[in-house]
C-alpha cells in the first residue's frame, strides 16, 4: 500500500493530530501555536490516516517541536515516513535537536523512540497531577547515527515519491 505525503495543508493536518490527542486521552485540549508546518499521510483511498506537526522552531537555538498522532491499525510508519518525518526538521530546517514529549504510560512509543536514538527525560506530572510525561530528545548528531538513519541512508535528502 503506497502511501501518499500531504505537504501545505498545515491547519487541516494539525486539526487531525489536535483531535487525534484529545481522542487518544492525552490532552483534554490540544492546540498548536500558529506557526507550524505539517505533513500528512494518506491511504490509497485519499484518507489522511497520520499526521506529524512541526512547531516552536528556534532558528537561533536549532530546535523544533514534533508532534505525531495517527488513526488506530494503519500501517503508516514505514521506512519512507520515518525518511520524511525526520528530513524535515534535520535536513530543511537545520535543526540540532528536535523535541517531542509523550506520556510516560505510551510504553509502546517510549520503545519505538528509544529504538530511534532519542533520549528520553521522565517528568512528572507534565500531563496532569496523574500524568507523567516523557521528554524526548534526539539531537541531528544522534538522528546520523541511527541504525535506521544509517542503514537507509536518510541523512541524504529525497523526495518523498523517490524514497522506498
Amino acid at each position: 500500500m503506497p502511501l501518499k505525503y500531504i505537504y501545505d495543508q498545515d491547519a487541516l493536518v494539525a486539526d487531525f493530530v489536535a483531535r487525534s490527542k484529545i481522542a487518544s486521552g492525552f490532552t483534554k485540549r490540544a492546540s498548536f501555536p500558529k506557526n507550524l508546518r505539517a505533513i500528512g499521510i494518506a491511504n490509497d483511498d485519499n484518507e489522511l490516516i497520520a499526521g506529524i506537526v512541526y512547531f516552536n522552531y528556534n532558528p537561533d537555538a536549532g530546535t523544533i517541536e514534533m508532534s505525531i498522532e495517527a488513526l488506530p491499525k494503519q500501517r503508516w510508519l514505514t521506512r519512507t515516513t520515518l525518511a520524511v518525518m525526520f528530513q524535515y526538521p534535520f535536513l530543511h530546517c537545520g535543526c540540532q535537536m528536535l523535541i517531542t514529549k509523550t506520556s510516560a504510560r505510551s510504553t509502546h512509543v517510549l520503545r519505538m523512540l528509544a529504538a530511534m536514538n532519542f533520549t528520553l527525560i521522565l517528568v512528572p506530572r507534565s500531563g496532569g497531577r496523574n500524568e507523567d510525561g516523557v521528554l524526548c530528545l534526539l539531537t541531528d548528531d544522534d538522528w546520523r547515527a541511527g541504525k535506521f538513519c544509517q542503514r537507509f541512508k536518510h541523512h541524504i535528502a529525497v523526495k518523498a515519491d523517490e524514497a522506498a
